[in-house]
Formats: C-alpha cells, structure tokens, sequence
C-alpha cells in the first residue's frame, strides 16, 4: 500500500532545507508543499526535484499556493491531500532576525531573550491547528516555530502539534561530536541523554556554558556511562572549539536535518531514539522514540518525567517565560516584560490566547519602527 503524503507547509529558508534532503531519501512518499508566495514556492519545489534528480532520484512533489491565515481553505487541502504527517514551517517572524540588527541594539534586545517573541510563532501554528482539527484528518504534526513553549501552550486548548524540531536535538548532535573527539571514537559510539529547554541549548552552543540554567545530561560511549568522567564545565565549553559550528540561517542545514529525522521516524516507524522538544505538549526539550504512532518521551532510569518537566520549566525562565497557565495564556518574567516596555515601548505581561492577533500586529509594528530607528543611528555613527 501506498504510504499517504507528506505536507511542508511554509517554505521559509529551513523548510527548504528539509525538503531538499528529503526529496534525496529513498522511499519518501509523495510530498505537497504549499506557501503563500507562489512564486517562492514553485522556485524552492523545483529545486529539490532538480537536485534531487542528480542523486538518481525522482520524487512526486507538489506546489499548492495557500494563504494559511485562512483556516476553512487550509482544512479543506488538508482533507484532499490526507497526508500522514504535516511539517509546520510558518512564523510571522523569523528566530534569527534580531541577530541582523546592529551589534549594540542586538545585544540590548537579546536581554529580554526569546520568551516575547512568542505571539509571532504561535499564531500561525495555532491556525493550522485549528485547521487540521476542522479537517479531521488524523495525522501528525511537527511544529518547527518555538515548539518548546509554543507546543505546550496549544496544548493546554486541546490543539498540541505531534512533536517539535531542532533546540535541543542540535545541541545533542554537538555533544555527541565533542564525545566522539575526546574518546577518540566514532560518533556512532555516543549516545547523549539531554533534558533542557530552548535558552540552554541557544547558549551552550553559542557560550560554552549553560548560564545557570537546568538541565540533565548524561553521556554514554559503547553502552557505558562515562559521564562521571567529564569534567562538564570544560565538556560544555568544548562546544565552543571542537564542536562549533555556523550560527544563524548557516545553521539550517543541521535544523532541517533534526526536522528530517524526525518525519521519517514517523513515517516509516523506525523507533529510534532521538530529541526533540515540544513533544505532546510538554515544555522544553526530552529524549523521545519515534514511531508512526508519533512520540513519547524515552527518559533514562532514575529520572521521572516529573523532574524533566521541572527542569525545563526551569530553563523557560531563563528565556523569559515565566509559566504557561492553563488556559494556554504565556507570562513573561518580569524582566523580560520590562526590557520590551522600555526599548519598544511594548508592554505586554501576559499573551493571551484571544488577544494573539492585536499581539503580533503590535510587537511587530513596534519592533519594526525602533529597528529602522537603531539602523539610523549605527549608520550615522
């Protein structure tokens, strides 16, 4: 029997990439993609075929132009298509757009960390859920817009995505490289458990060091624990030297991998074992095995999905998220909050479900008038 179809839908720079290497897999069933500029999105599905086309590959791929803020329209193409799993690309902004700032405005507005940004991400992954529930299609979802808090709040209304992408997952890749190099073997060897939220892998990545923030590691070499052998202040700072990496859109290639590994362990019921956050609308980020039936949380013996869950409420804080209430509403911390107030004039605490839309529209007006300001001023000095 033919397996059902792969939907991408919002074709940004990261999705590209995802579907570029997915187009090169063998066995990956026939894949729609859809974006609401049609010119992009012709251009980006003719270069996977293209490309994939000098690995001897020749995959059933598919452009429909869809203007996603339309939930009815959205629905209904997911009922044509029925695809098995769905890769959610869209955001209203972009994670690595403040870091295209000038350096001094940068690192003014990065001090209220990731938390504020959320109406941005959440909103389109909020209509596509409503969507896929009005469409009644039974298939999985994989969210790649700040799916560590995005996720778990669409959970708290009963419309949590199947798993997300990326944060957590690159940071193990990472690890694993610095593991492989200190014991002089082959990353194939190493297995890495993390339990932590967006902020600790952001920062590890970037700084070598968690900046205080929770979470759990434990590292294993040919089925051994070796973890009381690191030293994990320096192993962290290792990720600085011997494992860097390119930052920003350059890091894509490894995002979209994360974003691959994870649809086909769905699609063809690998069970392996991975990280991911997000996962059935939990906070932050856990190990998971990956199924056809989706996901679920794989935790090493002796931690308690209680403590991960702890941890990565923990971590939250430090990007500026204070809690997720019941109700789907996001507190900011009262330093993040106040940081926006004071360089947008953004004052915002609380993101309520109801109010995502006037709260896109206003952060991003705001944000977009005190950049071209923060422009000027770097050009005129």
């Amino acid at each position: 029997m033919r397996k059902a179809p792969l939907m991408i839908i919002g074709l940004g720079d990261l999705t590209a990439w995802a579907l570029e290497f997915l187009a090169r897999e063998a066995g990956i069933p026939r894949i729609v993609t859809a974006d609401v500029n049609e010119d992009l999105g012709h251009r980006r599905t003719n270069s996977a075929v293209i490309g994939a086309s000098h690995f001897g590959r020749y995959p059933d791929i598919e452009f429909v132009q869809l203007d996603a803020t339309n939930i009815d329209k959205t629905a209904e193409l997911i009922g044509e298509v029925q695809p098995s799993v769905i890769i959610n690309g869209m955001t209203l902004q972009s994670w690595w757009v403040i870091g295209q700032l000038p350096v001094d405005a940068y690192k003014q507005i990065d001090e209220a960390r990731f938390g504020p940004w959320f109406p941005m991400h959440f909103l389109p992954a909020y209509r596509l859920m409503q969507a896929v529930k009005k469409s009644g299609v039974h298939t999985k979802v994989i969210n790649c817009a700040f799916p560590d808090t995005v996720n778990a709040a669409l959970a708290k209304i009963g419309l949590a995505p199947t798993v997300g992408i990326g944060n957590v997952d690159n940071v193990v890749g990472a690890l694993r490289l610095v593991t492989a190099k200190t014991f002089n073997v082959s990353v194939r060897s190493v297995a890495v458990y993390l339990v932590c939220a967006h902020f600790t892998s952001y920062y590890t990545s970037r700084f070598g060091n968690s900046d205080g923030s929770p979470f759990y590691l434990k590292v294993m070499v040919d089925d051994k624990d070796v973890t009381p052998e690191l030293n994990i202040e320096q192993f962290l700072n290792n990720l600085t030297t011997i494992g860097k990496r390119p930052g920003g859109p350059k890091a894509h290639p490894v995002v979209a991998s994360s974003v691959c590994k994870i649809a086909k362990g769905i699609l063809f019921d690998t069970k392996e074992i991975g990280h991911a956050p997000g996962p059935n609308g939990l906070p932050g980020g856990y190990p998971i095995k990956i199924g056809a039936d989706g996901v679920e949380v794989f935790l090493p013996e002796g931690l308690s999905l209680e403590k991960a869950v702890q941890i990565n409420e923990g971590g939250n804080r430090f990007d500026g998220i204070e809690s997720i209430e019941g109700d789907g509403t996001v507190v900011l911390t009262e330093k993040s909050a106040s940081i926006m107030k004071a360089l947008l004039g953004f004052d915002r605490r609380r993101y309520t479900v109801g109010a995502c839309e006037n709260d896109y529209q206003e952060l991003s007006r705001k944000f977009t008038l005190w950049a071209e300001k923060a422009r000027s001023m770097a050009v005129a000095k």
